[in-house]
């Protein structure tokens, strides 16, 4: 894989020139080839920008669109020319990879260039070839060979000579040649650029003047003159020709209410108009003619911008010799803008906007140039006025920005308190609904307290009243049965004595009548059942009363005893046997418990509620099992009250010991009796714990200290 990875490198340092930049197009690496092309070192590279190679070739236009299809995220392809530390100039086939970021936005930029300067001057070539040709279309042109005479090419403007275009191929050059010039058609461009006029013979033997031009070249590697001729009547067309065109110039520039002036392929002045005189101070009578154009403008003899374009200078050469920004327009060729400061014009200086185009003949040679000024002086102190207003903007938004951040900070720390003091009212309110809920709570527990205090006074009173009676008729018929078994006695002693004492015999008969009529023998059978059923029931009364009065313990005051669970809740499951024998089997599986420290109505409310729930938790329409359970451990005991009625849904069962909720039936159920158990077993410092499954049953189980801590339970008894 390493190797692989170093072939890669190998590739990219040797044949193609690569640099990394950063999203503002700064450089931040480059491989060697990129510094052997452009002749910057890698470090001179770095941390610079790509403007250190521009060239000027390329329009604004051209990067605008480059830099929006990459910040886009896209890739960009294009042929570049750009320029050397040494100031030449190379080309090179650029793509520019962008790498985005997680947010799908560019980071940086690969990119990958190979140097195409050697193609694209064969193309340049290939070009000025066929230019070469189309011009020679336009000329009276042809083509020989140094050291021979016969034409190799011929345009069609020769046909000037009534010769067609392979009549003059098959001809020798000096046949067209007048007799009183063939010497000088000899020549054949011996003499370099030679030029002469001389006459010629058309194809009807008539005599044509023309004016000859030879200039020495090469044609496939082979010697060649390119001879030029243009007729008499030609001539004076161009003449024409240029003469209207200097009057059309001398209009124009004249005319124009702009300063301009011309100057020629030698720098020397041939219009400077009005204006140019106004702004200058200098006449044009003084000026043109000369090629002191540049006292206008500067007290040392320099070139100026139109000499420098006149003369073909490059923009670079034009940057480096005296101008800052230049800027090159698409059209015409050539042409420069340039703003300039002359503290020599004027009464404080004048900006002037300097446009210089050159003047192209139909040869494409320049031949001049015009140069035209524009006054920007107003427009510069709007400019610095603007850039001062803008500064001034800047101070003033960012003295306002921080006055403003100022103000979030007070803001964010006013909200910051306000915060604190809303989470404290919050906190406080939270507190203060806790506290009425335990106040209800309290509040609901004192009045079932109340209500179940009223009647354990009721049934205390209910069963002091019945136990009095009770207690004699108890008395009584203990009584009674003593009494009826000496009766019984006595009858015996009289059945025994009935066939020994028989004297009357009716009274006799009587008597065995009377015997059989009430059936004495049956009496003597069921009257002491009779009595031993009564016994019973007065001692179930007796118990039932007894019960009650545990249960209520209005007897005794609200105080901490040792009781044993098991009688409590016996006690507790006597008194609410009505509500549980039509639904429920109630199953004991008691375990050893010793006595443990309560209040103990307290404990039998609990008890009392948690079987009442079961059986009402039990339907109707069938008979459930209500199953009792107990057991302990050194520390705690525990009762169970276990039914398989209809379960509690999960839903409910994190709030099955809040206040007033309940799943009953409406009128069925308060919603109070697991709050206030909850409430009675924390305060004996214990727990409820609760397991219940949908359609099986509910089982709580009541878990209880065995001994009390009593620092920690008394501010908890109301």
């Amino acid at each position: 894989m390493e190797t692989e990875l170093d072939n890669y490198h190998f590739v990219f340092d040797h044949h193609v020139i690569l640099s990394v930049t950063d999203a503002a197009g700064c450089i931040l690496d480059t491989n060697e080839l990129f510094s052997k092309i452009s002749g910057f070192s890698r470090e001179e590279l770095i941390g610079h920008d790509y403007r250190m190679l521009n060239s000027g070739y390329h329009l604004k236009s051209f990067f605008e669109s480059m830099w929006f299809t990459i910040g886009a995220g896209k890739v960009w392809q294009s042929n570049i020319r750009n320029r050397r530390k040494t100031g030449e100039f190379y080309w090179v086939s650029t793509t520019i990879v962008p790498l985005l970021d997680e947010n799908g936005q560019p980071h940086k930029y690969v990119v990958i260039s190979t140097d195409i300067t050697a193609q694209v001057k064969t193309e340049e070539l290939q070009y000025n070839l066929q230019l070469s040709r189309g011009l020679s279309e336009t000329l009276a042109t042809g083509v020989i060979p140094l050291c021979g005479s016969k034409l190799i090419h011929a345009n069609p403007v020769t046909e000037l000579t009534d010769f067609t275009h392979d009549e003059l191929l098959s001809k020798d050059y000096r046949e067209l040649a007048h007799p009183d010039s063939r010497e000088l058609a000899y020549q054949r461009g011996e003499v370099r650029d030679a030029h002469f006029e001389y006459l010629i013979n058309t194809k009807s033997d008539a005599e044509t003047g023309v004016e000859r031009g030879t200039v020495n070249t090469e044609l496939s590697g082979e010697p060649t003159v390119l001879v030029t001729g243009i007729t008499d009547t030609n001539t004076k067309r161009a003449e024409a020709a240029q003469l209207h065109a200097q009057q059309v110039l001398a209009q124009v520039v004249n005319a124009n209410p702009m300063p301009k002036f011309v100057i020629d392929a030698n720098c020397v002045v041939t219009h400077w108009n009005k204006a140019c005189e106004m702004i200058t101070g200098i006449s044009a009578a003084d000026m043109v003619g000369t090629n002191n154009h540049w006292r206008a403008f500067y007290k040392e003899r320099r070139l100026v911008l139109s000499d420098l374009v006149v003369k073909g200078v490059s923009e670079a050469e034009i940057v480096e010799l005296h101008y800052s920004n230049p800027r090159c327009f698409p059209l015409p060729d050539g042409a420069y803008n340039v703003d300039i400061f002359h503290p020599s014009l004027g009464e404080h200086g004048l900006w002037l906007s300097c446009t210089v185009a050159p003047l192209i003949n139909e040869q494409k040679q320049v031949v001049g140039a015009l140069t035209t000024f524009r006054d920007i002086t107003k427009q510069k102190f709007f400019e610095e006025e603007l850039n001062h207003a803008h500064r001034d903007l800047e101070q003033l938004v960012q003295s306002r920005t921080a006055e403003l951040e100022q103000a979030n900070l007070r803001l964010a720390e006013d909200v910051r308190k306000r915060e604190v003091v809303e989470a404290d009212l919050l906190r406080r309110n939270m507190e203060l609904n806790e506290l009425n809920a335990r106040i209800t709570m309290v509040q609901e527990q004192l009045l079932q307290n109340e209500k179940m205090a009223s009647i354990g006074q009721l049934a205390a009173g209910v069963a002091h009243e019945i136990n009095n009676p009770i207690g004699y008729v108890h008395s009584n018929i203990g009584a009674l049965e003593t009494y009826l078994n000496d009766l019984f006695l006595i009858l015996d002693a009289y059945v025994r004595a009935e066939n020994v004492l028989m004297v009357d015999k009716a009274a006799h008969s009587e008597l065995q009548r009377l015997k059989a009529e009430l059936d004495l023998d049956f009496l003597r059978k069921d009257i002491p059942l009779l009595m031993a059923e009564s016994k019973e029931g007065i001692s179930r009364v007796s118990k039932i009363v007894q019960d009650l009065k545990d249960f209520s313990h209005v007897d005794s005051s609200q105080k901490w005893k040792w009781i044993d669970l098991h009688q409590g809740l016996n006690s507790t499951l006597n008194v609410v046997n009505n509500e549980i024998k039509y639904k429920a089997e109630v199953v004991k599986e008691y375990g050893i418990l010793p006595e443990i420290e309560c209040l103990p109505s307290e404990i039998n409310q609990v008890f009392l509620n948690l079987l009442v729930n079961a059986a009402h938790a039990i339907a109707d329409t069938e008979r459930g099992i209500i199953t009792l359970r107990s057991g302990c451990d050194n520390l705690h005991v525990w009762i169970e009250v276990a039914d398989t009625g209809s379960g509690i849904a999960p839903e409910n069962l994190k709030r099955i010991f809040d206040p007033f909720f309940t799943t009953k039936p409406i009128g069925k159920g308060t919603g109070l009796g697991l709050s206030l158990s909850y409430g009675i077993v924390t305060k004996h410092g214990g727990s409820i714990e609760v397991d219940s499954k949908v359609g099986i049953g509910t089982t709580f189980r009541v878990i209880l200290p065995q001994r009390q801590n009593h620092e920690s339970t008394q501010e908890e008894v109301p």
